[in-house]
């Protein structure tokens, strides 16, 4: 078995870019661990953070099928619903 690769830390050091734990998407304000289903992409995610660039703007959410969560990115215009209630496993354990 091979050796487990560190963790490693990202430190945003380019001014240009602003990182928040809030935005609006569909009319509702979306802070850190509220839900959100993705277009395209089955199951759940929970939001993270909200990342805008001079070029691009972004979602870092975690989440997907159920067993298989993993860390993605998407483009505000991906998210189908934000939902009301939390169901996502981590969120009924983390309450």
């Amino acid at each position: 078995m091979g050796r487990k690769k560190k963790d490693t830390v990202v430190v945003n050091n380019n001014p240009d870019w602003v990182i928040s734990d809030s935005v609006q998407i569909n009319g509702r304000l979306v802070s850190e661990g509220t839900e959100l289903s993705i277009r395209g992409e089955s199951g759940r995610f929970r939001f993270k953070a909200h990342v805008v660039t001079p070029k691009a703007e972004w979602i870092d959410v975690i989440g997907g099928k159920k067993g298989y969560e993993k860390w993605r990115s998407f483009r505000l215009d991906k998210v189908k619903r934000v939902h009301r209630l939390q169901k996502t496993r981590k969120n009924l354990v983390s309450k």
